[in-house]
């Protein structure tokens, strides 16, 4: 059974990351393979394959072909196999742990295994190529995780339909593009309300 979580969890009794961490690599054929993230790794392909042509097109179409199908085999690769440890770990305490695996350490293994595939089959530009796909895979770790702490994108036990997940993608796409703003707002407003307590306004 892959990853499942419960409104319970959510709240309290979150498990451990270092805990889940452990348990997923003590079944990595189950926890990786089995429970590889399907809907990751196809769209994936669409965010992380542009990339690659835009950056090598201007080398003939020989080179943007191998570079688009490099990346293809590799980024629905890897995106699914990440999302499935995403979807482990979305719950999981402390946060800032989850956040620094998630938005620091996966990008920077992943991006250094996928300028390595590519470089052994020669994509040319490849710094340009590595440095927007950086800037892809952190967006899109961050957005898997949010998206999946609200039940989207999953291929576990609570997974919905494919379709229904992309219908919900507009949404949860602009919440989390207006997130850092509402944070930054909140904020602000506390910082306000404890300036007028302080000085008895």
């Amino acid at each position: 059974m892959c990853a499942k979580s419960n409104s319970a969890e959510k709240l309290q009794d979150a498990p451990n990351v270092w805990v889940v961490l452990r348990q997923l690599l003590s079944h990595p054929l189950h926890s990786f393979v089995t429970c590889w993230n399907w809907k990751a790794g196809a769209l994936s392909i669409f965010l992380r394959v542009p990339v690659y042509v835009a950056t090598t097109f201007k080398y003939g179409w020989e080179a943007t072909t191998t570079a688009a199908t490099v990346e293809a085999v590799f980024s629905s690769a890897a995106a699914g196999v990440y999302a499935a440890l995403t979807e482990a770990i979305r719950y999981a305490a402390p946060q800032t742990v989850v956040a620094a695996i998630l938005l620091v350490g996966l990008p920077a293994i992943t991006l250094l295994f996928d300028a390595l595939f590519h470089y052994a089959m020669g994509t040319p530009n490849l710094i340009a190529g590595v440095a927007v796909s950086l800037v892809v895979s952190v967006l899109s770790s961050g957005f898997n995780w949010y998206s999946m702490r609200r039940g989207t994108l999953l291929v576990g036990e609570q997974a919905r339909s494919f379709g229904s997940d992309i219908a919900s993608l507009p949404l949860l796409i602009a919440r989390f593009l207006a997130e850092p703003f509402i944070l930054l707002w909140r904020n602000l407003r506390g910082i306000k309300v404890m300036c007028a307590a302080a000085t008895g306004e």
